[in-house]
């Protein structure tokens, strides 16, 4: 009943916000039209999505799983991925895409590989957002004066400056050699609100730190999807003919954007992506944002759909996990994470 009355909330806050935006035609579902007017970008839009940014997607995630020892075929880590992609777009709530990625990626797995299976899904999502914060912030160098000219985009300046000093200083920790047991940062973040999230982050990055190539090339990885889907916003804004857009502007906007919609409250953002668009864009006087989004996310959506084709195709072994399900899954896993620290903390303890 929880789970029903948060989703209907959702679904009602998300329909607010588009039934605002139309209302005050600051979104025009007509503007679908230009696709028929410009198939060859919408054949470039479906045709990187297919081939490139999914695909790119899988990959970045197999090496992951790789670089810990964890043999899954790479077409079985772009299935998993297509199949995520489609429940991220069909379901919303705790039962999502990844949650259903991971579910199948870990029961794969031997009980001493599923820990290990879940670290990579978790640095897998936030090495997309440390990207997001590079792109941006190089971005920013190469459009300093311009955007420093604007008292409104100087203060994003400001925040992408900060994330990304936070992202360089967060990688170098990880990636330092501490001692066994004497490390400062895992026991300062102990301390801090929200901790359980934190030291699982940090642990799941520090599983790898003797992987910093495997780091850098998920890194990098990244970077080249979000300018691929930059792109695209930027094909997409050439088609409703604005003009005054730059694509070191749009590589900017474009990342702090998609960090505004990191939290998933409806399939792709819907709702809340479409006003966080259409407020930066008015940052640098344009016009049109919702409508931009608009255009590119429901292409997005309709290429994830997809996914349901290899989700019938192998629906024998693949089926939407029992609540119970992914429970024990999540309860072994947890066990196994505690188990893993008991010796550190034991030896913390000595220490001290």
């Amino acid at each position: 009943m929880k789970r029903i009355i948060i989703n209907i909330l959702k679904f009602g806050f998300v329909a607010g916000i588009l039934y605002y935006l139309i209302a005050s035609d600051r979104l025009n579902f007509e503007r679908l039209l230009l696709f028929w007017e410009n198939p060859s970008v919408l054949i470039t839009m479906v045709g990187l999505l297919v081939f490139w940014i999914v695909p790119l997607a899988a990959l970045r995630w197999w090496f992951l799983l790789r670089a810990i020892g964890l043999e899954v075929p790479l077409t079985r880590a772009s299935l998993l991925t297509w199949i995520g992609n489609f429940f991220n777009t069909t379901l919303p709530g705790a039962v999502s895409g990844d949650v259903i990625k991971g579910y199948y990626i870990i029961r794969s797995q031997e009980k001493e590989g599923k820990t290990r299976a879940f670290t990579t899904l978790l640095i897998d999502r936030f090495v997309g957002l440390f990207g997001l914060i590079v792109m941006a912030f190089f971005a920013l160098i190469f459009n300093l004066n311009w955007i420093l000219s604007k008292p409104a985009l100087a203060s994003l300046a400001g925040m992408i400056g900060g994330l990304f000093a936070g992202t360089v200083i967060f990688y170098a920790i990880v990636l330092y050699p501490f001692k066994e047991g004497k490390d400062p940062f895992l026991r300062l973040f102990k301390k801090l609100p929200g901790h359980s999230i934190t030291v699982k982050v940090y642990l799941a990055f520090k599983s790898f730190q003797h992987q910093k190539p495997t780091l850098l090339i998920t890194l990098l990885m990244s970077i080249v999807l979000h300018i691929t889907v930059a792109f695209l916003f930027f094909l997409v804004a050439q088609m409703i003919e604005v003009s005054d857009l730059n694509i070191f502007t749009q590589f900017f906007i474009m990342p702090i954007g998609l960090i505004t919609i990191a939290i998933p409250v409806a399939p792709g953002g819907v709702g809340v992506g479409h006003v966080a668009f259409e407020s930066l864009y008015k940052l640098v006087g344009i016009s049109g944002g919702a409508d931009i989004f608009n255009l590119y996310v429901i292409i997005q959506l309709a290429v994830y759909l997809l996914g349901g084709i290899p989700y019938l195709i192998h629906s024998g072994e693949y089926h939407i996990p029992q609540e119970n399900e992914i429970g024990m899954e999540e309860q072994e896993t947890e066990a196994e994470d505690k188990v893993g620290e008991e010796p550190t903390n034991q030896e913390n303890a000595s220490t001290a």
